[in-house]
């Protein structure tokens, strides 16, 4: 009867199972017997993790710049490494005899290196902005379930008041800097406007700020030494004139006398000058102070008008006192005499005057000459004393927003780091994973199991059965003689089989029974 190739291949992989069902359920228990071993003998572990949410700050940013960096990471890795730090972790160590055993067989480095590979620090990001942490995971694994909740609730505060501590000392530091900064700015300040009032007493006079000041005065003098060369031209007519007529009167004395009657006007009045000079002082006190070189010149000329005028007033009242008798002639040539002299007094006057006036003329023109020079110089100055202004008032605006920074930081209301699930008191042990183990050791086993019963079969080099025959050899089977079994070999397969069973039902029994405790247990 002619089979499909399937069938066959169906029938001959029974025939395998059947004859090599030994070693590979033996394969097969073997495997997962040290599976099974491992997941309830090795070491097991505990894990406690808790999740810490990043808030944001109370006060706005706009409001409040905080003096911290904003990039999280790389502040959130700074303080990892200051957490698991060797002064840190062996405190905790200490305080809650953890790896007792280890001490002794490992050394501290040692057991503190373990203990960083047990905690595990994870960010959380947002979905939406992968480069935005939003939260941090810590956990930590360790032999029993209430020591790694106490490791990990250590390990929170840890970061939560390192982070407060760091985040309130970068900022004092910050505005501590700024402080520093802000008192060399403010001494440099202080000695550029020293230099700019220094230039400015020094060269009082010739700065651009008196030009226009220095071109009116100029002109005023000017202005004065005119009249002031028209007076000078006139006493000296005048003084011409009354010399010439005391020598006509020495020789002619009645032409004299009646040429003075009509000279006796023609000197300028002392009392009219006065009113002039006092008028010209209030104009001039009206722009200048008293201490004006100009204003100084005229309450001189007054002075000396007035002492004119003084002696002039005595000089009448010697003559009327004197002798009435005397000649008409003596007192002609006295009054010509006294009016000479008052005119040589006005001349001199009135030189004084005018080299007075031409001195300052001159200081103001070279007053205006070295404007140009001094505002240059002062210019310097004060581009160096505008930009360290400017450098004061950006670091002054600086250190008042760090200093608002810090109190915010001082007063908790900027980032903090908050839990939001607390560390958790683990059920049963995360490691070894007791079901995973188990099923993993079936897998194994199976696979093991087909690997023995293939090995097996390559290695064997007889002919079992016709449908192996069949596969090797193109002549037909004519006849298959069946094995001669005699009654004793009969009853032996009979309890062979038996036993087979019961011991492959007492292993799966075993092997249910381990499966479901992994299950439950863990």
């Amino acid at each position: 009867m002619q089979r499909n190739s399937g069938s066959i291949d169906l029938i001959r992989f029974w025939e395998i199972v059947r004859r090599r069902r030994r070693s590979m359920f033996l394969a097969f228990f073997v495997v997962w017997a040290m599976a099974c071993a491992l997941a309830w003998l090795l070491p097991v572990r505990y894990l406690s993790e808790t999740t810490i949410l990043i808030e944001e700050p109370k006060v706005p940013k706009q409001y409040v710049v905080p003096n911290i960096g904003s990039d999280l990471q790389e502040r959130l890795q700074t303080l990892t490494q200051q957490i698991l730090s060797r002064t840190r972790l062996q405190r905790i160590i200490d305080d809650l005899h953890l790896y007792a055993g280890g001490l002794d067989r490992m050394g501290t480095n040692d057991v503190i290196d373990k203990m960083r590979k047990d905690i595990k620090v994870d960010l959380i990001q947002t979905p939406t902005k992968p480069s935005e942490l939003t939260a941090f995971k810590i956990s930590y694994s360790g032999p029993t379930g209430q020591l790694v909740q106490q490791v990990t609730s250590r390990l929170t505060s840890l970061f939560i008041e390192e982070n407060l501590q760091a985040r309130q000392q970068q900022s004092e530091n910050t505005t501590d800097f700024l402080d520093k900064q802000l008192q060399a700015v403010r001494t440099h300040l202080e000695e550029q406007e020293k230099r700019v009032k220094a230039f400015k007493a020094q060269f009082v006079g010739q700065l651009p700020s008196e030009l226009q000041s220095n071109i009116q005065i100029l002109s005023g003098v000017e202005a004065r030494l005119h009249q002031a060369s028209e007076g000078l031209d006139r006493s000296e007519q005048q003084k011409l004139y009354l010399s010439s007529l005391l020598s006509a009167y020495r020789e002619t004395p009645s032409l004299a006398t009646a040429e003075l009657g009509n000279a006796a006007g023609s000197p300028p009045d002392v009392n009219t000058e006065l009113v002039r000079l006092k008028t010209e002082l209030a104009a001039m006190k009206s722009r200048y102070t008293d201490y004006h070189p100009s204003v100084l010149q005229l309450q001189d000329q007054i002075a000396k008008a007035e002492k004119l005028k003084a002696e002039m007033d005595e000089d009448k009242m010697a003559a009327g006192k004197g002798d009435e008798a005397a000649l008409p002639e003596s007192r002609g040539v006295a009054e010509i005499q006294s009016q000479l002299k008052r005119t040589e007094l006005d001349i001199q006057d009135r030189k004084k005057e005018i080299a007075g006036l031409e001195a300052q003329i001159q200081e103001y023109q070279s007053r205006l000459s070295k404007t140009p020079i001094r505002e240059q110089q002062l210019a310097d100055l004060s581009r160096d004393y505008d930009q360290s202004q400017a450098n004061y008032e950006s670091l002054l605006t600086k250190k008042n927003q760090s200093a608002l920074a810090t109190d915010m930081e001082k007063t908790q209301q900027g980032e903090q780091f908050t839990v939001l699930d607390a560390p958790s008191l683990p059920a049963g042990p995360y490691f070894p994973n007791r079901l995973l183990f188990t099923l993993g050791g079936l897998a194994a086993g199976l696979a093991l199991a087909a690997a023995t019963a293939s090995l097996r079969e390559m290695l064997d080099d007889r002919v079992h059965g016709e449908v192996e025959f069949g596969s090797i050899s193109k002549s037909p089977v004519l006849v298959a003689i069946p094995p001669i079994v005699i009654p004793r070999d009969l009853r032996g397969g009979r309890w062979r089989a038996v036993g087979e069973g019961a011991c492959a039902t007492a292993v799966l029994a075993v092997m249910a029974a381990s499966t479901l405790l992994a299950y439950y247990r863990g």
